[in-house]
């Protein structure tokens, strides 16, 4: 367990150690030195909390190819890693674990909805494999990842609680917003048929006014408003239809899977000043955080202040946001969830190039885009995610002052 006089040495630090150099503008060398003297001491300071992960902590080769790290579990001999960067590579890989030896490993098994692997040790001695801790990191909690041999990879604190990311998880209303609507509410434009807010009977021209006790001012509120709720629970609606205000019990349903918008503006933006993983989005079940690992980093155990393993990196999403899983969601996949066949399993790209909506421009031809119901509600939730990153980089300059 870390000392307390070292856990606010850590924060005292961490202001000064968590901006990089490149982030600072026109460094004067005695300035580029304190910099540099202050996150040595402060990656000293944390290899003691990191200790005990790194050994259970490898790095993960294919020939001269650095691919991921990877979390040494179950007997020792079995290696957990993030799939979509081992997988292109197949055959014989090699596990650095830091200590000299180089063990060949194969990959076994993989979740490809969680975009892991888990790969076993085909030559060279075990592995000290990870000690999980299912308690939950709270918000704004600091976190640390390891290398090999002990020193930091990166950290950063809390961001956002665990919650899913997989947009057909999320539920459904099922009815489109006006967007020219002034009025308290939001003024149904549209109802999706089978939808909940169908089987409910809400129609074109409706307001809904609140659900439950909170009022609706708009669009974003609306789906705020479901935030945390579960398809196939029911949620009960104040509606104004025809002049009459009326409650309206709506069972929601999942969210359909919506064709990809081209959406180059917010992969530019993702990109700027970092590396990315390949898969990103998706995870049901994910931490995000602040860390900065590089991609090729992705797949380590993660460790609070006490050296705890609370869960290991899954991806680098973009310049402020990685996301991790939970100990308690790897132990369950490991215990519960059925590995796939890697000759069969496929690999997703977050990368692929975006489904063209509209034909017409990719043959060259200028046309008024299309405007159907669900090209402006992928529209509107590409806006709602450009929003929280430009939110994300502001908070990230209010830190750096």
């Amino acid at each position: 367990m870390i000392h307390k006089a070292l856990a606010f040495t850590l924060l005292a630090l961490l202001p000064a150690a968590a901006i990089a150099q490149d982030d600072i503008p026109l460094l004067r060398p005695d300035e580029k030195e304190a910099v540099n003297r202050q996150s040595d001491e402060f990656n000293k300071a944390l290899e003691p909390v990191l200790a005990d992960a790194a050994k259970s902590t490898v790095r993960i080769w294919a020939g001269r190819n650095k691919l991921a790290y990877g979390t040494v579990i179950g007997d020792g001999t079995e290696v957990l890693t993030k799939w979509s960067e081992v997988a292109r590579r197949g055959g014989s890989l090699l596990i650095d674990a830091g200590d000299g030896v180089g063990r060949h490993a194969s990959i076994t098994g993989t979740y490809p909805d969680e975009d892991l692997a888990v790969l076993k040790l085909e030559t060279g001695d075990a592995l000290p494999a990870v000690k999980w801790s299912t308690e939950t990191p709270r918000l704004g909690a600091f976190l640390a990842a390891p290398q090999p041999g002990g020193r930091p990879a990166a950290f950063g604190v809390v961001s956002v609680l665990e919650r899913n990311l997989r947009e057909t998880d999320q539920s459904y209303l099922g009815i489109m917003g006006s967007i020219d609507f002034d009025g308290p509410g939001v003024r149904i434009s549209e109802v999706t048929p089978d939808s909940g807010a169908a089987e409910a009977g809400l129609k074109e021209g409706d307001v809904i006014l609140k659900v439950g006790e909170r009022e609706i001012s708009g669009l974003l509120e609306l789906k705020n408003s479901l935030v945390g709720i579960s398809p196939g629970e029911t949620v009960r609606l104040l509606v104004r239809s025809r002049n009459i205000e009326k409650p309206v019990d709506v069972t929601l349903g999942n969210r359909p899977e919506l064709p990809k918008f081209n959406s180059d503006r917010l992969r530019i933006m993702e990109r700027m000043g970092s590396g990315q993983s390949r898969v990103r989005s998706s995870f049901t079940r994910a931490i995000q955080s602040d860390m900065r690992p590089e991609p090729k980093q992705i797949g380590g155990p993660v460790v609070d202040l006490k050296g705890n393993v609370v869960g290991i990196t899954v991806a680098r999403a973009d310049r402020t946001r990685s996301f991790i899983m939970p100990a308690a969601a790897v132990v369950s996949l490991l215990e519960n969830g059925k590995a796939m066949d890697p000759s069969l399993a496929e690999v997703r790209n977050d990368d692929a190039p975006a489904q063209v909506m509209n034909q017409g421009r990719a043959r060259g031809q200028m046309q008024r885009p299309q405007r159907s119901p669900r090209a402006l509600r992928q529209h509107f939730e590409e806006m709602q995610r450009l929003m929280e990153f430009m939110e994300d980089e502001l908070d990230a300059l209010d830190q750096g002052r």
